[in-house]
């Protein structure tokens, strides 16, 4: 057996206290590290998602908004059916609801105001708006044939054609308005067969109807046959002849579904009577005001509630005798838009939420030189 050294020693009680405090000291910096860093990923997780539910959903609409009121005829109105006999034409909106656009109109304008119609969201109620605007891929097209409950589009223009690489095939919810001159009409496409489509009635939104007093497709056809000829024509053929043409219409809702168990709601946009769209998640807020030219007060940020439209509100110049004055849909010109948006879920470290809210202003520039008294 090998003697026992005597020098061989672990160590001391001091030095093993002093080595755990030093290695818990170093253990609980890297730990605060790590923590601070999980904790900034997650807020730039959750800040970068919010904001770009916010810059989606408010991209597409100033995309929509800036194409307002193109390829509408005079006056940026379209006929639809109205008088004795007519049915509300429905407005697209929320699922189960039946929202109409005014029952005494005998037009949609460009853009329809709904002040208050959204949900409520955190105890303020939120807006909705309806605008009007035509598509470039199917604009004033020839028809070969129109009668009281179809149109045929010329050879031309295959709108049935696969692929449909120029966008320009017809399909069921479509919305057509025909013009001529000054006469226009607007109809839902209920049927394509080849080049033929048709306009047939019980429509979702009661665009087609045959019973109303005025705005019916039987009633323009009779007064707006597919061409014109007048007295000149065997001398000047060329310049006589006008024709009935047709542009596809789209009609788009903007509004909040009803919030969710998380009290946020989500952005949708509605196209004629498609199914709803969703574009955007977590909303707190959507409020829309205008601003109008009505060549006496050009009031701007107005909300267009039923005392602005009843000539209580905004536009009336308080004239004493003189009678209210109404703001008019007709009379727009810029949309200021506002929407406040939070993120998925709260910070875990704090239980908060993180909040933003962006607002911008669209000029409606194919609004900009109408004469809103033609």
């Amino acid at each position: 057996m090998s003697p026992t050294r005597s020098d061989r020693r672990g160590f001391s009680l001091t030095e093993l206290v002093i080595s755990m405090g030093l290695m818990s000291a170093v253990l609980a910096g890297a730990f605060a590290a790590l923590l601070e860093a999980t904790r900034a990923n997650e807020s730039v997780r959750l800040v970068t998602g919010m904001n770009q539910h916010l810059r989606s959903g408010m991209d597409l609409i100033v995309r929509d908004l800036i194409q307002v009121g193109q390829g509408l005829p005079t006056g940026r109105v379209i006929a639809v059916p109205s008088g004795g006999g007519a049915l509300p034409i429905l407005r697209p909106g929320p699922a189960g609801t039946n929202y109409t656009f005014d029952p005494a109109a005998t037009s949609l304008s460009a853009v329809t105001v709904g002040p208050g119609l959204g949900p409520v969201v955190g105890g303020q109620p939120t807006d909705m708006i309806t605008v009007l605007a035509a598509d470039n891929a199917f604009d004033h097209v020839r028809l070969a044939a129109l009668n009281d409950t179809s149109m045929r589009v010329v050879a031309d223009v295959d709108i049935s054609g696969q692929p449909d690489v120029p966008g320009d095939n017809l399909r069921v919810g479509d919305l057509i308005m025909l013009t001529k001159q000054s006469l226009s009409l607007l109809v839902y496409v209920t049927a394509v067969n080849g080049q033929v489509v048709r306009f047939d009635e019980g429509d979702p939104l009661e665009l087609n109807q045959r019973g109303a007093d005025d705005g019916t497709l039987p009633q323009y056809v009779a007064a707006a046959p597919l061409e014109n000829t007048g007295p000149q024509c065997p001398q000047q053929p060329a310049q006589c002849v006008v024709p009935t043409v047709a542009t596809r219409i789209r009609m788009i809702s903007y509004y909040l579904e009803p919030p969710g168990p998380d009290g946020a709601s989500r952005l949708i946009r509605r196209v004629n009577a498609q199914p709803e769209t969703v574009v955007a998640f977590g909303l707190e807020q959507l409020l829309i005001t205008y601003d109008i030219v009505d060549d006496l007060l050009n009031p701007v940020d107005v909300a267009m509630t039923p005392d602005d439209v009843a000539g209580n509100g905004a536009c009336d110049a308080d004239l004493g005798t003189a009678p209210p004055v109404p703001c008019s849909p007709g009379q727009v010109r810029k949309v200021n838009v506002r929407m406040a948006v939070r993120s998925a879920r709260p910070l875990r470290s704090t239980g908060l939420f993180f909040r933003n809210v962006l607002s911008t202003q669209v000029s409606l520039r194919s609004l900009a030189l109408v004469d809103r008294y033609s």
